[in-house]
């Protein structure tokens, strides 16, 4: 199989995990510890993208660079892909005038894809080695 298509596969993968994990952890909090929804949602989603860096990491882009090299980056593409989902979002809802629920639709299209790249060719990428065991840029 393509290396393209089976990460994609294994990073969507990760995402339905790194979704229930953080799901599961915002619905306890409320449930359980009586948190707000925000500070819930806050937790929640910092543990989603925790688990997704490290299941990323390791399985689907198989990174073996220190962490703190591509903890910044992560973070980095993290909030890119975000900023970028709420635009749309916002703008899906006040310029096309689509039902809310149907933009955040759009959102999460445009947040996986971000995420997906800027992992692959930012965040996780290792350089090609050359036959002598020399990485070129």
């Amino acid at each position: 199989m393509n290396k393209l298509i089976l990460q994609a596969i294994k990073f969507g993968a990760v995402g339905l995990v790194n979704t229930a994990i953080g799901l599961f952890a915002i619905y306890a909090l409320m449930y359980f510890f009586d948190v707000s929804p925000i500070a819930a949602n806050a937790f929640g989603y910092i543990l989603g993208l925790i688990v997704s860096y490290l299941l990323n990491r390791m399985w689907t882009f198989r990174n073996d660079r220190s962490a703190p090299y591509s903890i910044a980056k992560f973070v980095v593409v993290a909030a890119v892909a975000y900023a970028i989902n709420l635009a749309i979002v916002l703008c899906v809802i006040d310029v096309v005038g689509a039902n809310p629920y149907v933009a955040q639709l759009a959102g999460i299209f445009f947040y996986t894809f971000i995420m997906f790249f800027g992992c692959r060719f930012f965040v996780f990428h290792s350089p090609a080695k050359t036959g002598n065991g020399a990485s070129h840029l």
